[in-house]
């Protein structure tokens, strides 16, 4: 007597089988299309850099020349002004993105890292995510430059201030910052935050200073690249020259893409009556953001489509020019007097893709303080 089961007694247990298998098949296929389907998924990734025009406490520094900006000095600076610029600072960081906030922010004029902390407290950034990096810079105003950066897309895992000497005898000025993180978990940003000396005293007078730190810049984007020729490094700041200006080419080494140089300055492809700060009745591109030329290559994780920057120029940033006519930036001060608007600089703006590719670049180690010996707020 055979202890097997009959033919026709195994054909359930078959057929069930059958249709488990199906089940785990198409299964596995669900499971492969939705990867397929993430994979395919990008995320977009902003950066702003905005001059936001004196940015200071109200409170006298003896170590810095800033009395003007206290109650009783010249521009009558209180803590009810302060509170009003913070708010209109926040209205452009949420408005540059309208759905999605920049991933950083790049801020130059501002005094010091408790204004930029009561910034972040007073209008809820904070609580959206940002933190921020800053050093206190030798620049005799107090004229600093920071970051700002979401948490949870950029993790920081250093950063330095890089000094600019002009030697014995010359007045000093801000740092350039130096800030290096991973974006979205990818793959790792160098990023140089730079606000170069201002043209008072006459450009032609001031341009060896503005060329000078142009070279300390590249020294130091060249070392960079040196190490690893498809680092994505972001030089973003307001130059006080013009974007077109031979300076750019000659002591930066920018240029176009097709042009093939290392650093590309997507603000060359604006159109020639753009500008984010006038003076009179022309209009000239001071504040700008370069990429390495490596942003360009699509297969990265971290990718431009195209040299794109865009100025931005909401309604509520500008005001009527009755003098020269058309549009110019709504300034908090016109000389010494309160004017009450947001800054005499419009923003500007690249946009970044990001994939689920991780980048050669990748630095896992946690952070550590660059040994400056210089004063630093970085969270």
């Amino acid at each position: 007597m055979s202890l097997l089961p009959s033919q026709s007694a195994r054909l359930p247990y078959l057929f069930l089988i059958l249709i488990f298998s199906s089940l785990l098949q198409l299964q596995a296929q669900e499971l492969n299309e939705a990867q397929d389907t993430c994979l395919s998924q990008e995320r977009t990734a902003g950066i702003l850099f905005y001059n936001v025009e004196n940015l200071f406490d109200v409170s006298n520094d003896s170590l810095k020349n800033d009395h003007e900006f206290t109650y009783l000095g010249l521009r009558r600076w209180t803590y009810g002004r302060m509170l009003d610029k913070f708010r209109k600072i926040n209205r452009v960081i949420l408005n540059a993105g309208k759905w999605s906030p920049p991933v950083l922010v790049g801020l130059c004029e501002v005094e010091n890292s408790w204004v930029l902390n009561r910034m972040l407290d007073e209008t809820g950034l904070r609580q959206l995510g940002y933190r921020l990096v800053h050093f206190d810079s030798p620049d005799e105003r107090g004229m600093d430059v920071a970051l700002l950066f979401l948490y949870e897309r950029f993790q920081v895992s250093g950063a330095e201030p890089i000094t600019v000497d002009f030697g014995p005898g010359e007045r000093t000025t801000r740092d350039v910052l130096y800030v290096k993180g991973v974006m979205d978990g990818l793959d790792t940003l160098h990023v140089l935050v730079n606000h170069w000396t201002s043209r008072y005293g006459g450009s032609a007078a001031t341009q060896w200073k503005r060329a000078y730190t142009a070279q300390q810049v590249r020294l130091f984007t060249d070392s960079l690249l040196a190490q690893n020729p498809r680092r994505l490094v972001v030089v973003m700041g307001d130059f006080n020259e013009p974007h077109h200006s031979g300076l750019f080419s000659e002591y930066l080494g920018a240029g176009r893409l097709e042009d093939g140089v290392n650093l590309v300055s997507p603000a060359l492809y604006l159109s020639g009556d753009a500008g984010t700060i006038k003076y009179r009745h022309l209009w000239q591109v001071f504040d700008q953001i370069m990429v390495s030329r490596s942003f360009f290559e699509t297969e990265r994780p971290i990718f431009m489509e195209k040299p794109e920057m865009r100025i931005i120029d909401f309604p509520f940033l500008l005001e009527r020019d009755d003098k020269f006519g058309g549009d110019q930036p709504f300034r908090t001060y016109v000389g010494m007097r309160y004017h009450g608007g947001y800054s005499d600089h419009l923003p500007v703006w690249v946009e970044f893709k990001t994939s689920t590719l991780v980048g050669e670049d990748m630095l896992t180690d946690p952070f550590e303080e660059q040994e400056s010996g210089r004063l630093g707020d970085i969270e």
